[in-house]
């Protein structure tokens, strides 16, 4: 949520990135009386922490319980469920360590959320960041979403059933890995199921999100019900009410190898996912960032000219194998940071060395030669030896590799190079490395073009493939997900 103003008002004047209400759709609220009366036919009490209108509350009228709804704001619900305008969060924060019953919150059977959707820029959090931290942990109080979970799950008693559709960047952002640890140490998942990016567009917002359904105590030998994302709401809602998802044990959900940090991952087929038992690209091949001017303007040119020729390399994104330098570096760089306390150099020894710089920012992963000389950004760059910098340039720009990072590793923009230090790197026999190799030099040397990369990619997919004997079915599932990755994200 940027500085300036972003208002986008619903039919009622209510400002939904200030305020992160977005109105459940009718099908998701309609899944969860489903889905949760299936786990308990005689719930006593039903409520919603942000009830909003009561859109989660309102599919449970005839179930007999007592349905309540706790909000910040009053938005005239209608009087079908009983309605305090109360702060949630700070509720659970006050009530922390007191027995369900006894800590002034409802005694729910079950709880149904929908999460308000503000990031960590948000006022509230800001003014109360410390204390959530302080008695949720420092991943929790990155955003109201996550806190928002993990005080409901704190506060809900032994056996209470929980249906959440909220933001899946906890999935696998680093940021959210003691979330994740909590969710699974804390509750049984009964669902993961990711919606589609249109879901709440007609309201504004192309979000990625996710249904969670848990139940409070300790995990048991379970299987999980999980659905990849749907092409479209359509298609999502033909799921919801057929039931149309896949039972699957919790390793087939989780990565739990000591290199990775707990990521739930959803439909990621088995040949993909063994290959996280390999070595990762940081374990093989230096990877390093290197230099956040924090004023661009100020230290890097758009074109070569008098005090500014060092080539600068920041971010592919979808220009790969060859691209032109992003911007000029002042040539005076080596001693910018003496008098710029903002300009910082990291892994200067590594500065002007050949290696391959990585996409950063977009939602495609993507890899260009950085070439001698060259200075580069916070991106993540690798440094192979020269007999590996090739096969390493057309494995990195793959669809499978794609996949690995955007279908697995991580969901959300950002890549760092703590993520792609843990791409793993499957063994390949030296002739699949020279074919690779034969490859990337020819799509390097036709230079940039996304219509001439294509051909080279579906080259190095077939060989990627082989060598990590991904089997047909997949290869497709995968080139699918590629071809239409903002959706499939």
């Amino acid at each position: 949520m940027g500085r300036h103003s972003k208002a986008v008002l619903n039919g009622a004047g209510i400002d939904r990135r200030d305020t992160g209400y977005y109105s459940t759709p009718a099908p998701v609220a309609q899944f969860f009386r489903r889905k949760l009366l299936s786990l308990n036919p005689a719930p006593k009490l039903v409520f919603d922490p942000c009830a909003g209108r009561g859109e989660l509350l309102a599919p449970f009228r005839d179930c007999g319980a007592r349905l309540c709804g706790f909000d910040i704001m009053d938005l005239q619900p209608g009087g079908f469920f009983e309605f305090e305008r109360c702060d949630f969060l700070l509720a659970a924060l006050a009530a922390l360590d007191k027995p369900p019953g006894a800590n002034g919150l409802p005694d729910a059977d079950i709880i149904v959320a929908n999460p308000p959707y503000n990031c960590h820029e948000h006022d509230y959090l800001r003014a109360h960041k410390e204390r959530f931290a302080l008695a949720f942990g420092r991943g929790a109080a990155l955003n109201l979403y996550s806190l928002f979970i993990h005080a409901i799950i704190r506060s809900a008693g032994p056996g209470c059933l929980i249906g959440l559709i909220t933001f899946d960047s906890f999935l696998t952002a680093r940021g959210h890995e003691e979330l994740r640890r909590f969710i699974r140490r804390e509750c049984r998942i009964h669902s993961l199921l990711l919606c589609p990016t249109d879901l709440f567009r007609d309201q504004g917002a192309d979000v990625r999100t996710a249904i969670l359904v848990l139940q409070k105590g300790p995990q048991e030998a379970q299987r999980i019900e999980v659905a990849g994302r749907p092409e479209s709401t359509g298609h999502f809602e033909r799921i919801l009410k057929a039931g149309a998802f896949r039972s699957c044990a919790p390793a087939e959900v989780f990565l739990s190898s000591p290199g990775d940090r707990g990521e739930f991952v959803v439909e990621v087929p088995q040949a993909v996912r063994a290959l996280f038992a390999m070595p990762r690209l940081g374990e093989l091949f230096p990877c390093k960032t290197g230099i956040s001017t924090g004023n661009d303007r100020a230290h890097l040119s758009p074109a070569p000219g008098a005090g500014f020729t060092v080539p600068f390399y920041k971010n592919p994104g979808n220009r790969r194998f060859y691209t032109e330098p992003d911007a000029y570096l002042r040539d005076d760089y080596k001693t910018a940071e003496q008098n710029n306390k903002n300009f910082i150099i990291r892994n200067r020894p590594y500065i002007g060395r050949p290696g391959i710089a990585c996409s950063s920012m977009g939602v495609a992963f993507g890899a260009a030669i950085l070439p001698e000389g060259s200075a580069f950004g916070v991106n993540a760059n690798l440094f192979p030896k020269e007999k590996d910098r090739w096969w390493l340039l057309a494995y990195l720009n793959s669809s499978l590799c794609n996949y690995l990072v955007r279908g697995v590793l991580l969901r959300s923009n950002m890549i760092t190079a703590g993520y792609v230090a843990r791409i793993p790197v499957p063994e390949m026999t030296a002739a699949a490395r020279r074919e690779l190799e034969q490859t990337a030099r020819e799509a390097y040397e036709t230079g940039p073009g996304s219509a001439q990369a294509l051909k080279f990619i579906e080259r190095i997919d077939e060989l990627a493939f082989d060598a990590c004997a991904i089997p047909e079915p997949d290869r497709g599932g995968i080139r699918e997900f590629c071809a239409n990755i903002v959706e499939r994200t």
